[in-house]
């Protein structure tokens, strides 16, 4: 109960990052989160949660109405976890990537950097995953990330479907789905021991005597038949299928190396397939935005429907795990 958690004190926090929850977000949940990006994220005691080397999240704290004012934080913050991490700031945003949103606009004077970057990217993408939100020091700007504006989502596996049997899963729920276009096996040279040879070779081929070139010729000719007769090889492709404001593309293609949220799973250590399953939005600015217009939000909200039972379908095929856009783990409705 967060009624029992000692209260976060206004000096303490004001010259820290903090990451503010409601209360229904355990601190287990955050750790979750941390190793999901770090391989030594972990408690290091009963309140001090290690993300990465030196950098630390202590509490959670608890937030009662004054500190909630002072800090001019979310009325549903129920609680806080106060980072400590070395301070790295860059040169000051320029004027015409402020306004966009995010951590750029928290940051005018000199935006962060190196690992204090790293580490802020992290707790804001906690941030949405968990509806919470985070408050940055300095400027005391506090970001409320949408979770609804997590809407793509990627499967990892190692099952590779061929284009066609990609379509045909895709079809049941994307009518409208197009093939992709695969490029065709360039035809081998006619001559390939006459075009383009380095003098040396030019040299060694014109000492041989017909007898020789025959064979050489035939040896050539017999491997690239076996080439031929194998089938393509194919190493990414993408469906396309009209959807609620623009285009959703579900992109394939092979990774050798393994995410690091899959970094414990023995199957994954060998790289892995992924199914990147992505809307296009027609007016992306807008859309992608930190405020898009009612009519986009509900577009949004449909294509983000679609996108779940995109990947649930193939997901039921191909097996692995599915992740979100900030590589967090993430379980589909079951259906």
């Amino acid at each position: 109960m967060s009624d029992e958690l000692p209260a976060l004190d206004r000096a303490l926090a004001e010259p820290r990052h903090l990451l503010v929850l409601s209360a229904e977000v355990a601190p287990e949940e955050v750790e979750a989160l941390a190793v999901s990006h770090f391989d030594d994220a972990g408690w290091l005691g009963p309140a001090t949660l290690r993300v990465t080397g030196d950098v630390q999240l202590t509490g959670p704290w608890r937030l009662d109405d004054r500190v909630r004012a002072a800090l001019d934080l979310p009325a549903w913050g129920a609680t806080a976890m106060l980072l400590r991490c070395p301070v790295q700031r860059g040169a000051p945003v320029p004027p015409e990537l402020r306004g966009l949103g995010g951590l750029l606009d928290a940051f005018p004077d000199g935006e962060p950097v190196g690992l204090e970057r790293r580490v802020l990217d992290h707790l804001l993408a906690q941030a949405r995953r968990l509806a919470g939100a985070l408050r940055v020091s300095g400027t005391g700007t506090v970001l409320v990330p949408d979770p609804a504006s997590a809407v793509d989502l990627t499967i990892h596996t190692t099952v590779w479907l061929q284009p066609e049997a990609c379509a045909r899963v895709l079809a049941t729920i994307l009518p409208g789905v197009t093939a992709p276009d695969v490029p065709d096996v360039p035809a081998p040279s006619v001559d390939r021991l006459r075009a383009d040879v380095s003098p040396h070779r030019a040299r060694a081929v014109a000492a041989l005597d017909e007898g020789e070139r025959a064979w050489l010729h035939a040896e050539a000719d017999a491997l690239d038949a076996a080439v031929l007769a194998q089938p393509q090889v194919v190493d990414g492709y993408a469906h396309h299928a009209p959807v609620p404001g623009g285009v959703l593309e579900v992109r394939v293609g092979g990774d050798e190396h393994t995410p690091l949220v899959l970094r414990g799973l023995p199957w994954a250590r060998g790289g892995v397939i992924s199914y990147e399953v992505r809307w296009r939005p027609d007016e992306p600015a807008l859309a992608l935005g930190p405020r898009p217009p009612l009519a986009l939000r509900r577009q949004r909200e449909e294509v983000r429907a679609l996108v779940e039972r995109v990947a649930a379908a193939l997901h039921a095929v191909v097996g692995g795990e599915v992740v979100d856009d900030d590589a967090f783990l993430v379980a589909l409705p079951q259906t």
